[in-house]
């Protein structure tokens, strides 16, 4: 049986072999990308290996919870903040964001409530961030966590 993200590979890789409309060419040309890209965990662009297109190189590693885990921790509250490499860039402009941190609870039919989190950078309150390295990502990750617990009084 297929894991999920071995069909989103799959699909991806075989999306990406469309062949446009001569018409579409030059928008395709001024938009950059149209494919997905896929990023190791330090920032390098994964290639193909044995013959093995990069969705499906990106497949295997996104496979593996230790490779994918940047940072896990547990609040006091039990909600968790999780920090993770994603690995996908869709190519909307600009660096590619490719790790991400998001807090939620789970309730005991594993059911995810997303909660907000204090943005490390302007102070507001966020629900998602996303960034280009693992070392961005991973102090980012402990000032959330440094915050909660003040706000959360432990």
């Amino acid at each position: 049986m297929l894991a999920f993200w071995q069909l989103f590979a799959w699909c991806d890789l075989h999306a990406s072999r469309w062949r446009l409309p001569t018409a579409d060419l030059a928008t395709a040309t001024r938009s950059r990308r149209l494919v997905a890209e896929y990023y190791d965990r330090q920032g390098f662009p994964i290639p193909a290996v044995d013959g093995v297109e990069p969705a499906l190189v990106w497949a295997r590693m996104f496979e593996d919870p230790n490779y994918r885990r940047v940072a896990l921790d547990e609040l006091p509250d039990g909600s968790l903040l999780s920090t993770a490499w994603l690995g996908l860039y869709y190519g909307f402009g600009g660096q590619p964001y490719i790790f991400e941190t998001m807090r939620f609870k789970e309730d005991r039919g594993g059911r995810r409530d997303w909660l907000t989190f204090p943005d490390p950078v302007d102070g507001g309150e966020a629900e998602q961030l996303r960034y280009t390295t693992e070392e961005e990502a991973l102090a980012a990750h402990h000032e959330i966590v440094r915050r909660l617990r003040i706000r959360l009084g432990h």
